[in-house]
């Protein structure tokens, strides 16, 4: 499937998988932008592009006189999926319960993101994830109407996977986000969805999903329930198969 990549998409992928398998470290120097470009036959621009690249999303920093030095393990980047992937790979069974759909006329900072007029609508997706049938999550999903009308779905069948639906309608394997953290606590209606006590800790992100192509897929609300699973919100996301 890399080999489909762009030349710097290639690159960027393999330099990720030659940190791995070295075993590098947040705060290891990085091989050179020459060492770089001898070991994968390409050209010192190209190199240049990846590296600049991965510092967009905070995985090396490039310090002058010093080198390249990586600011953050990138396994998780490697192997990061969505919530169910992550569920599954805590030994955990994945579910999704509580689907529904609707057109939603969404708020001016929603629209701003779309880049649309404040009065049009969005598709609201909306479900909670379990793990073990235990809810873990409440997820609220904004998509364009347009889009998602072309798609030819069973929502009744949807597990909750929303990257791999993005994958599959969009043809993109790698998806960029944005996203803020904050905390804040449980209201009746929540509660009542996670199956927690109202005034329960959560933990809450706002994202933007971009495709390779930096086009906006989809504005994520998300609502965890704290100690539940381990998640990377920053960086990058890929589709993973469904084995």
């Amino acid at each position: 499937m890399l080999k489909q990549l762009p030349t710097v998409e290639r690159l960027r992928e393999a330099v990720l998988a030659a940190a791995v398998e070295r075993k590098l470290t947040a705060g290891d120097r990085m091989p050179s932008e020459g060492k770089l470009a001898e070991q994968f036959g390409v050209s010192r621009n190209t190199v240049r592009e990846a590296m600049i690249q991965l510092e967009s999303e905070g995985i090396v920093a490039r310090c002058h006189g010093v080198g390249t030095i990586l600011r953050r393990t990138p396994g998780s980047h490697l192997r990061s999926g969505s919530i169910p992937e992550v569920i599954k790979s805590q030994g955990q069974t994945p579910g999704v319960e509580q689907i529904s759909m609707a057109q939603d006329i969404v708020d001016a900072d929603i629209s701003a993101r779309f880049r649309m007029a404040k009065d049009e609508k969005l598709v609201r997706l909306e479900r909670v994830l379990t793990a073990d049938k235990r809810p873990v999550a409440f997820i609220v999903d904004y998509l364009p109407q347009d889009r998602v009308r072309g798609w030819d779905i069973d929502w009744s069948t949807f597990d909750g996977n929303l990257i791999r639906v993005l994958s599959d309608h969009t043809g993109s394997q790698r998806f960029l986000q944005n996203a803020s953290m904050s905390a804040v606590v449980a209201d009746d209606s929540i509660a009542e969805k996670l199956k927690c006590e109202i005034g329960t800790a959560l933990v809450k992100t706002s994202s933007d999903m971009f495709s390779e192509k930096v086009e906006l897929l989809a504005v994520t609300h998300l609502l965890i329930v704290p100690d539940t699973i381990p998640i990377e919100f920053a960086g990058t996301i890929y589709a993973l198969s469904g084995s």
